[in-house]
């Protein structure tokens, strides 16, 4: 027994290191295996970002060239701009001077034939004559405002001025003109006292009479324009209502830009009658008073407000 225990014991010691060593082979293998997977798993991962990478690269210096390429044709776009700008003024500028002298001629010949004994027909077509030099006069005078605004050379003669006086001196030639549409012209309420701005009256006096006329001319005869004075905290402020075409809400602001004509006037003869700069002159001359100008309708054919305040003081 002594001698099988001494010959079996090294035996048995002998298969089970042999075992431990077949099974640390085998999971050896194993997680050899395991690991080169993951490798390889990791490496096409790390193969896809740098081809997404170089890819991105490509895209960012393709973009990089259309940006210079768009880049430099702004650059020549805004010295077109420019030299077109630069273009305009000088033609409005010489609009103004050559065609304000013979204009006022026109006008001068045309009033002193009327003074003389004419035929009926011969007198309508003077004055027709009249009220076009009249109407040319005009868009003289707003052509020669525009200039002067993009020239940045608008001077404002500011002093202190009693806000209600303006409406005062200007409101009877008003009525005149409301009279012949057949349009009623009121002052609502009591006009405030000792309402003081620091302005420049003339130009105040534009604005107020621009927005009266429009609002007579797209008046229909026999409605009523109202206009309304009142302080407004540290601001004394202008409504003029009307009850004409009324606006429709998506030109509330477009209306204040130059040359713009409302596209919802069908009546011809009202787009005619002006050019679209009376609301852009006034809007920059309210600007220039560090004011407020706006206008406001509940839609077409239901009138509208327009308004205006400046800086009391």
């Amino acid at each position: 027994m002594e001698v099988l225990a001494i010959v079996f014991i090294p035996m048995i010691l002998l298969l089970l290191g042999a075992g431990f060593l077949v099974v640390s082979q085998v999971s050896g293998f194993v997680q050899s295996g395991s690991l080169n997977r993951r490798q390889q798993f990791s490496n096409q991962i790390i193969q896809q970002y740098m081809i997404q990478m170089a890819m991105a690269q490509s895209q960012i210096v393709q973009r990089s060239r259309e940006l210079e390429v768009l880049s430099s044709k702004l650059v020549f776009s805004n010295q077109e701009l420019g030299r077109l700008n630069e273009m305009k003024s000088k033609f409005l500028s010489m609009v103004v001077h050559d065609v304000r002298t013979p204009l006022a001629s026109i006008r001068g010949f045309s009033e002193l034939l009327l003074k003389k004994s004419i035929g009926a027909k011969e007198e309508q077509y003077l004055k027709n004559i009249v009220l076009s030099t009249d109407q040319l006069g005009h868009l003289i005078s707003d052509l020669t405002d525009l200039a002067m605004i993009e020239a940045g050379k608008l001077k404002m003669e500011k002093a202190r001025i009693d806000f209600v006086n303006i409406a005062r001196d200007i409101i009877p030639g008003i009525s005149v003109n409301a009279q012949k549409k057949g349009v009623e012209l009121v002052v609502a309420g009591t006009l405030p006292s000792d309402l003081m701005v620091n302005g420049d009256r003339f130009r105040l006096s534009q604005v107020l009479m621009n927005l009266l006329n429009n609002a007579i001319k797209f008046t229909p005869a026999g409605k009523r324009v109202e206009l309304t004075l009142r302080a407004e905290g540290r601001y004394a402020a202008a409504y003029i209502k009307d009850s004409g075409i009324g606006i429709h809400p998506s030109e509330t602001k477009r209306i204040f830009e130059k040359f713009y004509q409302a596209k919802y006037q069908k009546d011809e003869k009202l787009r005619k009658q002006g050019w679209g700069l009376g609301l852009s002159i006034a809007q920059e001359i309210i600007r220039s008073h560090k004011g407020e100008i706006g206008a406001a309708s509940p839609g077409l054919g239901k009138g509208s407000t327009f308004w205006f305040k400046v800086p009391a003081g």
